[in-house]
């Protein structure tokens, strides 16, 4: 996805982009990610002074691996997107530690927009917040069947312990 910068700055204009974008190369080596549906791109580009601000919503939808109870859950993620572009190397405006300065005509936001999406995805995925995961000995699903306790298991070694203890009982 190009955007014109020094035709927008020079006509004060602005432009829409909608667009379906596949990211399956960029998210395959998210271990966390089963399957992710096209990014759908919805920005406003549109020229202020000197500089061109693109913002605007990504939406991707996806299945993850919930890292408590590795079940899959989907969830449809929408990130905030905002950059802002400008020709004009001696340019001093408010907020210039966003600002990217550029040399060419013409500005690729796909770069952008993919760190955008790496950072907006969840950081440790859970299916629901109050995920109560896996049990440590049976491996059960505790969100499934909460009373799967495991029996106590005896060290053999304690064994003679445990009968002394149930002598006195």
């Amino acid at each position: 996805m190009h955007v014109n910068i020094r035709d927008l700055v020079s006509k004060s204009g602005q432009v829409r982009r909608d667009e379906d974008r596949d990211i399956g190369l960029l998210l395959q080596e998210n271990s966390d990610i089963v399957r992710a549906e096209p990014l759908h791109i919805a920005l406003h580009v549109a020229a202020v002074d000197q500089v061109v601000e693109a913002a605007g919503l990504l939406e991707l939808p996806a299945e993850f691996v919930c890292s408590r109870c590795l079940s899959h859950y989907g969830q449809r993620l929408a990130i905030p997107f905002r950059e802002r572009f400008t020709r004009d190397k001696s340019y001093s405006g408010v907020d210039e530690d966003d600002l990217h300065v550029i040399d060419e005509e013409v500005v690729d936001v796909m770069p952008f927009i993919e760190e955008t999406v790496l950072l907006g995805l969840p950081y440790i995925p859970l299916c629901t917040p109050e995920c109560k995961g896996l049990n440590p000995e049976t491996g059960a699903n505790l969100n499934i069947d909460p009373a799967a306790i495991p029996e106590a298991r005896i060290d053999p070694r304690l064994a003679v312990l445990q009968q002394l203890l149930d002598k006195k009982q």
